[in-house]
């Protein structure tokens, strides 16, 4: 419910109500009954409603008559609870809080942002209600899932659904339709004015019962410049969705898939402290819903049902390509003919908007800064011969309307209450959008949008451009965004800007950025700081700034300046601080540094403390056993066993394999094989392991191969050879494959690889193949891999490939790869780059990567690297690496150096680090050290040497 005086008037009566120990809707109504004194004399019915219903009571003495008698009942103050209750009751009438959103029914879809469907010569759009009509609807499996979720809302309870998928896939007229399932109370509220996650945060308080919550485009929501507003409106949104006096909501998003993956993945080691997106994270963990690109499959024959009905769907079902039916009602062919038939001048325009939204900006974009961007984007030539009106010619083109859809651009025009832009707005179309992070992927932004952006964009978005210039290399235009944006206050701005400079050796300037971070109450920047100089070597400046961040509260400060100082052999000012600390941790480390000191005793000392500390925890006998460790390396046998012993009554499972081991090589097999099985006792499928090779040593080959099986069926994979192999040899094939028949289920591949091998050594391989084939027909892709190679150790292979075809065929797009695997390795280059090629044609990533790895093997490089080529948009660091190497191994330095220049301008931020190894291993020392300082310049070259001082 939201705040107001019927929130706090319901929460008065609730409260009366515990206080009265929640007598039954009977008892209320029976001792309203016997007091004549009260002036309501309310049903069960309606005290239920006084009680429960979000709705303010409609007569004023029959909330008044639940009062009084649930304060008697508490024996609290009947006048008290008479008064409050009329007072709260008249203001609620008088001052209702005004519910946000409109009635369901009367909402507009194409005000929601539902996509106008294209007309063509052959179709006409018909009214409805004033409103241009939507075309038919085919409902698809999202659908269904769309609307359980939406069916649990309507019977109580607040749920929250996130619709992923690519632009002009249907996410939204999904939603659309779904809504359309709520009761006629309902409420719809879209927040977007003044901007939408201002409106959201402003009066989600507010949000009460039966209301739909429309964030379409999610990520303007929860992926915001400031990054403390998208986590503050995704932490409230949580709290909506769990407060069961304001259910039942329905909280309604779509999103593209690479903004879900931000939202919901944990950012990368060294990033988790910049880009955090916790609360989002927790918000949307399990709330999504894919969405196909296409039509496919069980799809097409309601498709084609519905489009003869509607015209405009039977136009777009005829001549959308590949299925992307919702794609071509949206008008994205005739976007992409018109950018890319554009004049210089309008495409330009477009091509900026393009890459001012692929860095980050959002959707609204001010035409000063399109206009200053565009002249980056056209020739000398082109510049020069511009018209005067260029820009309002090029505006003409580019917001001309396409067939009844929307152009490249649109003006965003405020609605009446809106928010009125200072000077015009325009906003990129979404498919275009779409298309341009995949088409100019490594496409390098001028340098002219990048002073188009500091010129023009707001400072509160300079946050976003940092990080976006930081990616790709370009260290001094990141430095300038960060300096603007902490001059606007952004709390994130320096630590950010001190971690690039730290990044680039760059150490007094970074010092001097984590400083004022620190004064400006950022104080997870102390531990950096130190950290920083640590590593550099400045130790007792570290300390300080350790001092400094215990002093903030923060015990683990002691311990990172502790191992500071026993890394750099200074052990006993390294025990004054742990010392500092014991209480509060375990003091693991003191006890590992004066055991690598050599300091036994006082160590075992150490370890004994951490031990106690942690007492009834695991970590208790994990120290135990680390005290056991140190003793055995040191030769001191009988006391680590008695350490061992210790740490085992403790709890810790790897104790006892580690008395066994001991044992055994003390030559003591029996109690060895005692230790085996206790250890085994805990889970330890090594220890299974070890025992049976204990007992296969001692000759005891039946108790061994239980043993074995025992570890196979703790998960040692090793296991099933060895028991098949014994079985094997022991003349025992078929009662080895009723073992391995029983542990293959759905999705044992070793038991499933072992039996193949062993039919095969048994010359028994086409019945191998044929319990193979049943699996693999059954769904069991690794069936597939083990067959294709059981054929080629048979030297069968054409024979694997006929079959693998066949899988392919039937829709097994796995089993292109694995017969282009299986070429390879029979060294048919050519052939399994067919292969691979259908492969990669299914949408097979590691076909392309698989490729190119085999051709640099084979010293084909100009081939591999147009198959990296296919991969660089969807590439790893690992992939930057490899062409790196492949191009250096080849003695082609420079253009090793340029493919890492393109990706960086993708977004890889590993590319520069990449490209300064990639110098220092040509002797190029000086040109690596000024790359990892300053960064490229936008033009690709190393950039000049810049200085970053610290914002006033």
């Amino acid at each position: 419910m939201a705040p107001g005086r019927l929130h706090e008037l319901k929460s008065l009566l609730y409260e009366l109500y515990s206080m009265a120990g929640a007598p039954t809707l009977d008892e209320i109504a029976e001792d309203i009954a016997n007091d004549d004194a009260l002036d309501g004399a309310p049903s069960r019915d309606t005290i239920r409603r006084v009680l429960t219903s979000a709705e303010l009571p409609a007569h004023r003495d029959d909330a008044v008559a639940v009062a009084v008698v649930l304060a008697r009942r508490a024996q609290a103050s009947e006048d008290d609870a008479t008064a409050r209750v009329c007072s709260l009751w008249v203001q609620a009438r008088l001052h209702p809080v005004e519910a946000l959103g409109l009635p369901v029914r009367e909402l507009d879809p194409f005000a929601l942002e539902v996509h106008r469907p294209i007309a063509s010569s052959t179709t006409r759009k018909l009214p409805v209600n004033g409103l241009p009509e939507l075309t038919a609807y085919v409902r698809r499996a999202h659908d269904q899932q769309l609307g359980d979720l939406v069916e649990q809302a309507v019977g109580g309870r607040s749920v929250l659904a996130v619709l992923v998928g690519g632009s002009s896939t249907g996410k939204t007229r999904a939603c659309w339709e779904a809504v359309q399932a709520v009761p006629d109370h309902w409420r719809l509220w879209h927040p977007y004015d003044p901007s939408r996650p201002e409106a959201a945060l402003e009066a989600l308080e507010r949000v009460g019962p039966h209301t739909v919550v429309w964030l379409n485009e999610t990520q303007n929501y929860l992926l915001t410049p400031a990054a403390t507003q998208g986590e503050r409106l995704a932490a409230g949104l949580r709290t909506l969705l769990n407060d069961p006096e304001r259910a039942p909501v329905l909280v309604l998003g779509t999103i593209w898939p690479e903004y879900w993956t931000t939202l919901t993945t944990s950012p990368p080691a060294g990033l988790a402290g910049q880009r955090p997106h916790t609360a989002a994270r927790d918000l949307l963990s399990g709330k999504g819903i894919a969405v196909p690109e296409t039509f496919t499959g069980q799809d097409l024959d309601p498709l084609w049902e519905a489009a003869a009905l509607d015209q405009r769907l039977a136009f777009a079902a005829d001549r959308a390509e590949q299925g992307h039916v919702t794609q071509y009602l949206a008008g994205a062919p005739a976007l992409i003919e018109r950018y890319r038939t554009a004049p210089a001048p309008a495409r330009a325009l477009i091509e900026a908007a393009m890459d001012t939204r692929r860095l980050g900006h959002r959707p609204a974009l001010p035409l000063d800064l399109l206009e200053a961007a565009a002249e980056g984007y056209l020739t000398d030539p082109q510049w020069d011969l511009l018209p005067d009106n260029w820009v309002e010619e090029a505006l003409a083109y580019a917001t001309q309307p396409l067939r009844g859809a929307l152009g490249p651009l649109r003006l965003i025009r405020p609605r009446q209450g809106q928010t009125a832009f200072a000077q015009p707005h325009y906003r990129l179309a979404d498919y275009l959008e779409q298309h341009a992070r995949a088409s100019r992927h490594v496409s390098r932004v001028p340098a002219h949008l990048w002073q188009a952006l500091i010129d023009h964009a707001a400072p509160s978005e300079h946050i976003s451009f940092a990080y976006a210039a930081r990616d790709r290399g370009l260290l001094c235009t990141a430095v300038r965004f960060y300096t603007t944006a902490a001059h606007e206050g952004n709390p994130s701005a320096l630590r950010a800007a001190a971690d690039l400079l730290r990044g680039g050796s760059r150490t007094d300037e970074a010092l001097a950025w984590y400083q004022r971070a620190a004064d400006a109450g950022n104080t997870i920047t102390l531990r950096a700081a130190a950290e920083m100089l640590g590593e550099a070597g400045r130790t007792d400046e570290a300390l300080a700034w350790y001092e400094r961040d215990a002093h903030e509260g923060n015990p683990s400060a002691l311990r990172a300046a502790a191992e500071m100082l026993g890394k750099a052999g200074r052990t006993d000012e390294a025990l004054a601080w742990y010392e500092r600390d014991a209480d509060k941790a375990f003091p693991f480390g003191a006890a590992e540094m004066l055991r690598d000191a050599g300091r036994t005793d006082e160590a075992l000392a150490w370890y004994q403390r951490a031990a106690d500390t942690l007492a009834n925890t695991d970590l208790s006998g994990e120290s135990l056993r680390h005290a056991a460790e140190m003793l055995r390396d040191a030769g001191r046998t009988d006391e680590a066993l008695a350490w061992y012993q210790r740490a085992a009554d403790a709890g810790d499972s790897d104790a006892p394999r580690a008395v066994a081991e001991m044992l055994r090589e003390a030559g003591k097999a029996d109690e060895a094989l005692a230790w085996y099985q206790r250890a085994a006792g805990t889970g330890d499928s090594m220890a299974l392991w070890v025992a049976a090779e204990t007992l296969r040593e001692a000759g005891q080959t039946s108790e061994a191969i239980l043993e074995y099986q025992r570890a196979a069926d703790a998960g040692n994979t090793m296991a099933f050879w060895v028991v098949a192999e014994l079985l094997r040899e022991a003349g025992r094939t078929d009662e080895v494959l009723v073992w391995l028949h029983d542990r293959v289920g759905g999705s044992n591949s070793i038991a499933l690889r072992v039996a193949a091998e062993t039919l095969r050594q048994a010359d028994r391989t086409d019945e191998a193949l044929t319990w193979l084939h049943e699996r693999a027909d059954a769904g069991y892709t690794a069936a597939l891999l083990i067959a294709a190679e059981t054929l080629r150790q048979a030297d069968r292979i054409d024979e694997a490939l006929t079959w693998l075809n066949e899988q392919a065929d039937a829709g097994n797009s796995t089993a292109l790869l694995i017969a282009a695997e299986t070429l390879r390795q029979a060294d048919r280059t050519d052939e399994a780059l067919t292969w691979y090629q259908r492969a990669a044609s299914a949408g097979n990533l590691m076909a392309s990567r698989h490729a190119a790895q085999m051709l640099r093997e084979t010293g084909r490089i100009d081939e591999a690297m147009i198959w990296y080529q296919r991969i660089a948009h969807v590439g790893t660091s690992i992939d930057l690496r490899e062409v790196a190497e492949m191009l250096q191994e080849a003695g082609r330095i420079d253009e090793a150096l340029t493919w890492l220049n393109e990706q960086a301008d993708a977004g890889y931020t590993a590319a520069l680090l990449i490209a300064a190894e990639t110098l220092r291993q040509a002797d190029r020392s000086d040109e690596a050290q000024a790359l990892q300082r300053y960064g490229w310049a936008p033009d690709g070259s190393i950039e000049s040497p810049w200085e970053a001082p610290v914002p006033d």
